[in-house]
């Protein structure tokens, strides 16, 4: 029986397992960092859905007063409407020409009405793009939190190996020991 066979044998093994448990460490170390940079992400990402939601709702709150804003525009134009009403009553028993006072002011009027038109119209859009990117970040943070899943999944897989090839070295140098002893004997 040649020990020095099994001892060259057992010597492979250890050095093998050293090898990769090198690599198991490399490894999991890279993944360490995947994994930091990943919770980064997802902070991020959760701060970021908090401040878009917080202006979504001061943008749903804005633009939950526009029927209040076009009541009050309504309000406006009807008290235009008595006072020009009123104006050419007194023009009329004073035997002075009248003006109407919804003409002179129709055109400032219907610029003022576009303009708040096209502010609501604006706001809406807005809350819209607000609410379409609060859905992307969140489509986003779960692909990051599954990908934190996938990684916790990968070191755990990675230092059962480590544990395994640590075993292995620790019985390849028993080994080595055992055939060294042998073979000193055998001399």
């Amino acid at each position: 029986m040649s020990y020095e066979y099994y001892y060259n044998n057992a010597r492979n093994r250890y050095y093998n397992a050293c090898s990769e448990i090198n690599s198991c460490q490399n490894k999991l170390n890279d993944l360490r960092i995947q994994q930091q940079n990943t919770v980064n992400r997802i902070n991020q990402l959760k701060t970021d859905i908090k401040d878009h939601e917080n202006a979504y709702e001061q943008m749903v709150q804005v633009v939950r007063h526009e029927d209040g804003l076009n009541s009050k525009f309504a309000a406006v134009m009807n008290k235009t409407d008595d006072a020009s009403a009123n104006f050419i009553g007194m023009a009329v028993s004073s035997n002075v020409v009248s003006k109407n006072l919804t003409q002179v002011y129709g055109d400032e009027t219907a610029r003022t009405k576009s303009t708040l038109s096209d502010v609501m119209s604006t706001l809406n859009t807005r809350k819209n793009t607000l609410n379409a990117k609060i859905s992307d970040l969140n489509s986003q943070l779960r692909a990051a939190e599954n990908q934190l899943q996938n990684i916790k999944s990968q070191i755990s897989s990675t230092q059962a190996d480590l544990a395994e090839w640590r075993r292995i070295k620790t019985n390849a140098s028993y080994d080595m020991e055992y055939y060294r002893r042998k073979m000193q004997e055998a001399v």
